[in-house]
């Protein structure tokens, strides 16, 4: 294995009402939260989504590094953001949160 830096991905899903797909997607677009996460030391990359099939608010994330990931997973922007999406409008509070860290493989 090479000494050089290898990208690493966070995959997280949060539960919301699957019926609140307008309200959760103009929550997200009003929140601070995107911005935050994106403007941390690291983050190379974040994207959201929403599926209104199962109701999961997804944000997917590229780390330059596993250095990177494991500063920013003890960082106040991600304790504001999990924060700010719990106690979110249409939470829903009754299923747990999803999460997925590893290794992102960039020449699939």
């Amino acid at each position: 294995m090479s000494g050089e830096a290898r990208p690493m991905t966070r995959f997280v899903q949060y539960p919301f009402d699957k019926t609140k797909m307008t309200e959760v997607r103009a929550w997200v677009n009003e929140s601070d939260m995107p911005a935050s996460v994106r403007a941390e030391t690291g983050v190379k990359d974040v994207e959201f989504s929403f599926c209104p099939g199962e109701g999961w608010l997804a944000a997917r994330y590229i780390f330059n590094d596993l250095d990177d990931m494991v500063k920013f997973l003890g960082t106040d922007a991600l304790e504001k953001a999990k924060k700010a999406v719990s106690t979110a409008p249409h939470y829903d509070s009754s299923r747990e949160v999803h999460e997925f860290k590893g290794f992102y493989l960039k020449e699939v």
